[in-house]
């Protein structure tokens, strides 16, 4: 949802987004900050038929970065396309969640927006190097 310059958050954001485009092609596309419906809108048009769509979700499935990464490696071997979805400061719509085949936890604690999208490009990028044998993950 939006973006505002000068944001410490979104360019360490930017970051990890230009490190995992080494391993895997990666398209960030944001929609307008709006009420529910209107957030709701604009991601549901995003939205592919053929994505498998993750919704994020502080009640969903709270993965290790292990397990992050055998499901990136899932994703890999099906070859279908993954919508990550992050919703705006109220959640996602339940039309947006309804459309997951699954949804998954960065934390149980209530994350800001532009954290949460940093944290997760940072650990599907520590996945990507695990599933790599390199480095950048220290157990």
């Amino acid at each position: 949802m939006g973006r505002k310059a000068n944001d410490p958050l979104l360019e360490a954001g930017d970051d990890y987004a230009k490190r995992l485009e080494h391993y895997a092609p990666l398209e960030r596309l944001m929609v307008r900050e709006s009420d529910m419906a209107g957030e709701r809108d604009g991601l549901l048009k995003l939205i592919k038929p053929a994505d498998v769509v993750v919704a994020l979700d502080e009640r969903g499935k709270e993965p290790t970065t292990m397990e992050l990464a055998g499901w990136c490696r899932q994703w890999m071997e099906r070859a279908a396309p993954v919508a990550l979805v992050l919703g705006g400061a109220d959640g996602l719509h339940p039309d947006v969640k309804a459309r997951a085949r699954t949804t998954m936890a960065l934390s149980r604690l209530t994350l800001p927006h532009r954290m949460a999208q940093m944290l997760l490009l940072e650990q599907l990028y520590r996945a990507h190097t695990i599933l790599r044998g390199e480095k950048y993950h220290r157990v």
